[in-house]
């Protein structure tokens, strides 16, 4: 008894030494504000390269008249025209993407990039308190400070993209989840549709599994995001959508940036649909078969749907976030080694972006974590059954 006495003791000290909760502070603040006024001005010189203003001129051809022939190509690049876009910077999402791009859309385009970049501020805030509370980790501010050097995560303000919002929507899905809201999870969830090749792999994982309220959930959630899609552009347009994003092909040129099977495959020779269809149907069996509790399960799930998505831009490797949270807390990661692991992780994706390096390389060590998160599970938890009979004898 002494021994346990001993233990709960040194776990007391423990937490008392730990770094405070993430928070808002002063020097917070500041530092942000010096972001937005440096990424700002980095989008006004380059904006033709971002992504914002493809979300911005979509809005107003909603704003303006136009919301029929959303996914007319004519009607888009009579648009992009307007808005000095590239031809080919198409907006491919569904239409509810836009409802936050529109209130926005009525301000000039830099002034609502900087609102916008506020909002993912404020998103990204939002995502790693939740899973600092649902994790049990803390480590201060550095998740947030750090999290924007993470090249995923800085390409996503910089382009003003929607990739925060999908992992927003994984991570509130995942929370409601552990309490067992199944159905309010899987609400939650079809908000990720609005980059639904990011979720069809996590869909078919659950299916597998029978996971029948969080299904149904997604389900009426789908349901809601399509009648607003529905009011917002009318059914021709909507039916004339899958048409639209089937033929404005991918530009070649982004598959070797793609982190999934697809990108990697391109890179060495190999993408050929006979190979890449059984590899992401033996991933999501995989992947199925080793969900037996929800942190694992949830992460291995969450690194099969990046590998098997079909499109997968670096933004959306902000993504990425959950699964290591996920894996400090079962023990996957452990907290010893977080501090070298996410340094290596941040130097190795931004030496990839300024070295010109393909980002498909990146599918690599992604399929080994899917691997490794899916098969330690038995091993360690056969190593912790053994450590706490050893514990009880002693006792």
């Amino acid at each position: 008894m002494t021994r346990l006495t001993q233990n709960r003791a040194d776990n007391s000290a423990l937490r008392h030494t730990r770094p405070d909760r993430l928070h808002v502070n002063a020097p917070l603040l500041v530092f942000l504000a010096l972001v937005l006024v440096i990424f700002t001005a980095v989008h006004q010189y380059l904006n033709r390269q971002f992504d914002f203003g493809v979300f911005y001129f979509a809005a107003h051809m909603v704003l303006d008249g136009a919301r029929h022939s959303l996914y007319d190509i004519n009607a888009q690049h009579a648009f992009q025209s307007i808005f000095q876009r590239p031809p080919d910077t198409l907006f491919r999402n569904p239409p509810f993407a836009l409802l936050p791009i529109l209130p926005l859309a009525k301000l000039p385009m830099l002034a609502a990039y900087a609102l916008w970049t506020i909002v993912s501020c404020v998103l990204l805030f939002a995502i790693l308190k939740t899973l600092e509370h649902e994790t049990g980790t803390r480590y201060g501010n550095w998740p947030f400070l750090l999290s924007l050097s993470f090249a995923p995560v800085l390409s996503n303000f910089l382009h003003g993209q929607f990739s925060l919002i999908v992992v927003a929507a994984f991570t509130a899905a995942y929370a409601l989840w552990r309490r067992g809201r199944l159905f309010l999870g899987g609400l939650v969830l079809s908000i990720a549709t609005i980059k639904f090749q990011a979720v069809i792999g996590l869909v078919l994982i659950l299916a597998l599994k029978r996971k029948g309220r969080e299904l149904a959930g997604f389900a009426v959630g789908c349901a809601v995001l399509l009648a607003l899609s529905l009011r917002m552009v009318g059914l021709p347009a909507l039916l004339a959508y899958p048409h639209f994003v089937l033929h404005s092909d991918t530009p070649l040129s982004e598959l070797p940036h793609m982190a999934n099977w697809q990108g990697l495959l391109t890179i060495v020779g190999l993408n050929h649909l006979l190979l890449l269809l059984p590899l992401s149907l033996g991933t999501i069996v995989y992947a199925a078969r080793a969900w037996k509790d929800l942190d694992r399960g949830f992460a291995t799930a969450m690194l099969a749907s990046m590998l098997v998505s079909f499109h997968l831009t670096p933004q959306d490797l902000s993504l990425l976030i959950v699964p290591f949270y996920l894996c400090i807390k079962s023990g996957v990661l452990p907290e010893a080694y977080v501090s070298r692991f996410a340094l290596a992780t941040i130097v190795t994706t931004l030496a990839m972006v300024v070295l010109h390096v393909p980002l498909a390389f990146l599918a690599i060590p992604i399929a080994f974590a899917f691997g490794w998160v899916a098969c330690e599970p038995a091993q360690r938890s056969a190593l912790l059954t053994t450590s706490e009979q050893h514990a009880l004898s002693s006792v």
